[in-house]
């Protein structure tokens, strides 16, 4: 199976995309028919996010070994970029090593999520506009549920702080984990995980209260197709490597063309993705945020899991969506944060890459001035002033938080950070023109 582009460039130098390739054609072709000849595999690989991620890698990691004091080699990492207009697969990179084939961590590698987890928390709560706003009052405030068992559960912030009040964006953009938990507690455990599955999450996993905190394993690539149904304003594509397949006659066999579907109300998302970009901007990666150029605005969210085992950094920009993790092979702890390690990566290939700003134009339904007395805040026109000021809770809506018992602050370290839609949703947003198509010769 070799790649070819207009300048014939080795097959090998692409090896982690290829094996994306590979598994998505086995899906309608046999293994036999994959080694016979003559079959012409056009793919979404695009050459210059490919090779610019792959400078990246190695080069930041170099840097963040040296600056840590870790030998040469500690560090492992993971990258996928994709389009959010078109869903698909940019550049994939399953290791800091390019052009050699091995184990690819971008497909294979299951790690904790951390909060990453966190805004589809908040876009489960969203999608209630009557009882939550962005301005919403949630409790970052101690929450002890004792389990069964005997045993007892009780989180903390990451800066073991407890910061009472807050407005429902900053729960988000601080990556708070009481307000996360409290928040997710009221909004209900099968709702927060139906609104992963319906971002795109396709791993089974068990509705339990670390889930709030990222206690959900999944692959840079899985995490990738959750961020672009965001990205894309809750419509979700599943994210695709190939365009079309040919015979060596360049006869059509099979075509892979664009599916979107609504997935989540696109007005919750539009919130959603607001209170991402207040993370770049004011929160636990407003280091990114400083280094943007003028005019363009990105939305994204770290993660970081117990002990500093794991780094992510999930984000956007209005055409581009890109997921780091930064990890060790063997799973022991590396000292660095989501903010830390991953981000510093993000940002090497997505600041040297061509971006476009996020839309400011909303979806049909959400305001931008007015929500609760702040002009700056948008806000779905439906919500009711009731939302405005007090904790949103109304009581468990699905069973899964009842009868918790409240006792004092915890010792969990932040580590284990884990829809409804409108009837009538918008239409889907119009692809842009697709880039040159690059090939497989089978």
């Amino acid at each position: 199976l070799g790649l070819q582009d207009g300048g014939g460039r080795p097959a090998g130098e692409y090896p982690d995309f290829i094996q994306l390739v590979r598994r998505q054609l086995q899906r309608d072709y046999r293994d036999e028919d994959l080694r016979s000849e003559g079959l012409r595999v056009f793919t979404t690989l695009d050459p210059l996010v490919q090779s610019t991620v792959e400078s990246a890698l190695p080069k930041r990691l170099g840097e963040l070994e040296k600056s840590r004091h870790m030998r040469a080699g500690t560090l492992e990492t993971a990258a996928v970029v994709t389009s959010v207009s078109q869903g698909e697969v940019l550049a994939l990179a399953g290791g800091r090593q390019s052009g050699y084939a091995g184990f690819n961590r971008a497909l294979d590698a299951t790690r904790s999520i951390g909060s990453l987890v966190k805004p589809a928390v908040y876009l489960a709560a969203l999608s209630e506009p009557s009882r939550y706003t962005l301005t919403t009052s949630i409790p970052d405030e101690p929450y002890t549920l004792r389990l069964s068992g005997g045993q007892v559960w009780s989180p903390k912030n990451y800066d073991h702080r407890v910061n009472g009040p807050v407005p429902l964006y900053q729960g988000l953009s601080r990556s708070l984990n009481l307000a996360t938990v409290n928040l997710g507690m009221s909004v209900g455990l099968t709702k927060v995980s139906e609104t992963l599955y319906r971002l795109g999450a396709q791993r089974r996993f068990k509705a339990v209260p670390a889930m709030l905190l990222g206690a959900v394993p999944l692959s840079p690539l899985e995490v990738a197709q959750i961020y672009q149904t965001i990205a894309a304003g809750g419509y979700r594509a599943p994210l695709r490597a190939i365009r079309e397949v040919m015979d060596q006659r360049g006869r059509p066999l099979n075509r892979y063309p664009l599916a979107v579907e609504a997935a989540v109300d696109p007005r919750a998302a539009y919130l959603t993705s607001w209170a991402m970009q207040k993370v770049v901007t004011q929160g636990t990666a407003k280091w990114l945020g400083g280094r943007l150029p003028q005019g363009l605005t990105m939305a994204g969210k770290t993660g970081t899991t117990d002990d500093k085992r794991d780094s992510w950094f999930a984000g956007f920009s209005g055409d581009k969506v890109a997921v780091v993790w930064v990890g060790r092979d063997d799973n022991k702890p590396m000292g660095l944060a989501g903010g830390q390690g991953a981000l510093p990566v993000w940002a090497e290939f997505m600041l040297a890459l061509p971006n476009e700003p996020l839309a400011d134009a909303p979806p049909e339904g959400v305001l931008l001035s007015g929500a609760c007395g702040r002009s700056d805040v948008p806000y779905i026109s439906t919500s009711s002033g009731a939302a405005c000021g007090g904790s949103g809770n109304k009581g468990d809506r699905d069973g899964d938080s009842k009868a918790p018992v409240r006792e004092s602050a915890g010792t969990v370290a932040e580590a284990r950070p884990g829809r409804s839609g409108p009837s009538e949703p918008a239409a889907a947003p119009k692809p842009k023109p697709k880039p040159e198509n690059f090939f497989l010769d089978l």
